[in-house]
């Protein structure tokens, strides 16, 4: 008599994963694009699962919540700014225009920074930005085109203020475009410090 397979039993075939049609990376994009689009309090797994063609359940598999999720992205942040550093110093010659190129690519993440896992996120985020900064900074001076006596600790950190500020002014008054509006900005900071024009 042939023994009935269980339902629960499972071979080495049915264990092996599906593959992934759509990578981590490309969910993290999409939930960057709708957080800046409607926020954290409005972002949905439904419109983060729209822009990639995964369905709700799917993420909530891969990521456990929207809470989750959003910790992901968080978590990535610090890497954008870097992965956007060194792109920037392929293309560029001037340490200044490397600083700018940037800035208009990094975005800033809306999260409540009163949740401590998200404030880790928030603060090494901010220190990516500084970090980055100073680095150009220094290379700018070293180059001529920041004046010698620079307070480049200072100034770095005043640049996040710049590019935070910015992008919250501009997110509520939308004067032009927001790049156009940040280099307006990182231009009149920056002023007192050029050697040249």
């Amino acid at each position: 008599m042939r023994k009935r397979r269980s339902l629960w039993s499972s071979t080495r075939e049915d264990c092996v994963a599906r593959p992934r049609l759509v990578d981590d990376d490309a969910i993290l994009d999409a939930t960057r694009l709708v957080l800046a689009e409607v926020g954290p309090a409005k972002l949905t797994l439904a419109a983060v699962g729209a822009r990639v063609g995964l369905a709700p359940p799917t993420l909530m598999q891969r990521f456990g919540s929207k809470r989750g999720l959003l910790l992901a992205s968080a978590a990535r942040e610090p890497q954008l700014v870097l992965r956007a550093a060194a792109t920037a110093e392929e293309a560029n010659t001037s340490p200044l225009a490397t600083l700018y190129d940037v800035l208009s690519t990094v975005g800033l993440a809306q999260l409540d920074v009163s949740d401590p896992e998200f404030r880790e996120h928030a603060l090494a985020h901010s220190a990516a930005i500084v970090n980055s900064c100073a680095r150009f900074y220094r290379a700018a001076v070293a180059a001529g085109e920041l004046r010698a006596e620079t307070d480049v600790p200072a100034l770095a950190r005043h640049t996040l203020v710049c590019f935070i500020g910015a992008l919250q002014v501009w997110a509520v008054n939308g004067w032009g475009e927001p790049s156009i509006f940040l280099t307006e900005q990182l231009d009149l900071m920056l002023a007192p410090y050029l050697l040249r024009a």
